[in-house]
């Protein structure tokens, strides 16, 4: 399968765009000035269709099953003779067309995913990250005070930036596990509220939530991944 990749190829250079900033206690301090590299093709809603059916198939355990005639506890014998009864022939109680006998053609435990190349994935992430910043979904804070879990805290934090419920926060990829999961564990009680490293992202988690909740040193590390995407060769 190939989405979005046999298209030509449509260079362009998106426009700044200005993030709002706020502090560590919710109060807006002004904005911060975020450059997209160049990109083609965007937005690729065909692939983005394509990543988001991907990660949730891959969310299904694929687990229903029914039995087959061949699966069936029972008798092996012919229920009645085949001529001279009257009824119609019946080799096996364990046929489809009995009460009770096996299930045709019925679900069997599988696999709901399907391939999805590396780099269509990596494109995914970047073209639905983009339109979080580029659509005026995103914030950024200062930092999240992790020291302990306090969801009343986080929750009045979250309605100071105007943040009420489906937001996901995006954490640096280097923070310690331990204030991530104060972050996860002051969040969990709130409404579509997801949280996850920048380096965990995909396209479900970020356009399934409404808005898009960046610390500063988050956000460094998203301009920092898309200042290295240089010139018509490296666009995505």
């Amino acid at each position: 399968m190939s989405v979005g990749l046999d298209n030509p190829r449509q260079v362009q250079k998106l426009d700044p765009v200005e993030v709002p900033y706020y502090g560590a206690d919710g109060q807006e301090q002004g904005t911060k000035s975020f450059a997209p590299g160049e990109i083609s093709n965007y937005p690729n809603f065909a692939l983005l269709k394509e990543a988001v059916r991907r990660y949730q198939g891959r969310l299904r355990r694929g687990t229903a099953k029914t039995k087959s005639r061949g699966e069936i506890q029972g008798s092996q014998s012919k229920p009645w003779r085949q001529k001279g009864t009257g009824r119609a022939r019946a080799g096996t109680r364990k046929s489809p067309i009995w009460r009770g006998g096996g299930i045709a053609f019925g679900p069997r435990p599988r696999s709901y995913d399907y391939g999805l190349s590396r780099k269509q994935r990596r494109i995914a992430t970047r073209h639905a990250l983009l339109s979080k910043l580029l659509d005026g979904e995103t914030r950024v804070i200062q930092e999240i005070c992790a020291e302990k879990p306090a969801t009343a805290t986080f929750r009045k934090i979250a309605e100071t930036v105007g943040l009420a419920s489906s937001f996901l926060i995006g954490l640096p990829s280097d923070m310690a596990v331990e204030d991530r999961r104060n972050i996860w564990m002051s969040a969990r009680n709130l409404e579509g509220v997801e949280v996850l490293p920048v380096c965990d992202f995909n396209a479900l988690s970020l356009l399934k939530c409404r808005n898009l909740l960046l610390t500063e040193s988050a956000f460094a590390e998203v301009q920092e991944l898309e200042s290295k995407i240089i010139g018509p060769g490296g666009a995505q």
